[in-house]
């Protein structure tokens, strides 16, 4: 399970997904959801403490467990509160690429990736 199973428990279609990063870094993803398209994002990691689904179900998670899908649900529907319009999103991530910080490299990566998914 993941990221986007937890998305689409929660109702959304997933158009394209995708993490960027290593052991850590972020995911976004093209939704549409209560008839909204666009883009949310999160952030992963490599255990329990960095990563917001392997904290909540763990790393050997057992999806037969009665409440689980439930529970999956909920956690997507977290993700959902703002679902982002492409030119938004876009604007966003130009600005996140020239601002110099660390993480810009990333940014840019995001950006391709967004305005070739758009």
């Amino acid at each position: 399970m993941s990221y986007q199973t937890a998305l689409e428990a929660a109702g959304a279609e997933v158009h394209a997904f995708d993490y960027f990063g290593d052991y850590q870094g972020t995911w976004v993803a093209k939704v549409t959801y209560k008839g909204e398209t666009g883009w949310i994002e999160g952030s992963y990691g490599s255990c329990s403490g960095c990563d917001a689904f392997e904290a909540e179900f763990g790393y050997s998670y057992d999806d037969e467990d009665k409440d689980y899908q439930e529970r999956l649900k909920l956690f997507g529907e977290s993700y959902l509160t703002v679902v982002v319009p492409q030119e938004q999103q876009v604007a966003t991530l130009e600005r996140q690429t020239s601002d110099g910080s660390y993480w810009a490299g990333e940014y840019q990566e995001i950006l391709e990736y967004v305005k070739n998914n758009g």
